[in-house]
């Protein structure tokens, strides 16, 4: 049962490429920060929906204003992905904010003020 799960890890890879180089060379909404990163995609089991985590670096722009905006791109990003991946079905993408960056801000300011507390 290696294979499917083998195949799902590349394909997400590979999507996960040509989404970055369409978001930073194809799309042109002013609401769309030039740096976005995709961080990671959750493919569905059955390969039909793909969650596009998205982390967005420009303060100028709040991050779910750009997600908003990236889904609503997402048919026209589908349809290049279409053209730059041969598979049967391209996914459904869903774009959403990943928090990790924030995350891990957050935990290093604490751990950070726990170091202050204990000198």
């Amino acid at each position: 049962m290696a294979a499917p799960h083998f195949h799902k890890e590349r394909l997400a890879e590979l999507m996960q490429r040509e989404i970055s180089a369409v978001i930073a060379r194809e799309l042109r909404d002013p609401r769309i920060p030039s740096v976005v990163t995709v961080a990671g995609i959750e493919l569905s089991t059955d390969l039909r929906n793909a969650t596009v985590y998205v982390s967005v670096f420009d303060a100028g722009i709040p991050a779910a204003d750009a997600v908003k905006a990236l889904n609503k791109a997402a048919p026209f990003v589908q349809r290049l992905l279409a053209s730059r991946i041969s598979i049967k079905h391209i996914p459904h993408l869903y774009f959403k904010q990943d928090k990790s960056i924030e995350q891990t801000l957050h935990i290093n300011q604490l751990l950070k003020e726990i170091q202050d507390d204990v000198e």
